[in-house]
């Protein structure tokens, strides 16, 4: 079986606990927001998913040996 690559970003680092990104996790067959669930990610705090370098909603059915992006919402005030 093969990989995905997950690269979280900034405040999304702390949902993966000791892990340094990069995070291999088993391969495809799954949406990204099945990725999320799995990795504990509350999906409405991702606002962008980056998919070998492609902006993609969180339906998108990955594969093995995609690299996965996680960027979280940005607030401020």
């Amino acid at each position: 079986m093969g990989y995905i690559e997950v690269v979280p970003v900034g405040i999304l680092k702390r949902y993966v606990g000791d892990r340094e990104p990069p995070i291999l996790v088993d391969g495809g067959n799954r949406t990204l927001e099945e990725l999320l669930g799995e990795l504990g990610i509350p999906s409405p705090l991702v606002a962008i998913v980056l998919v070998n370098g492609r902006q993609e909603l969180k339906t998108h059915i990955l594969q093995d040996g995609d690299v996965v992006k996680l960027v979280p919402l940005v607030g401020g005030g």
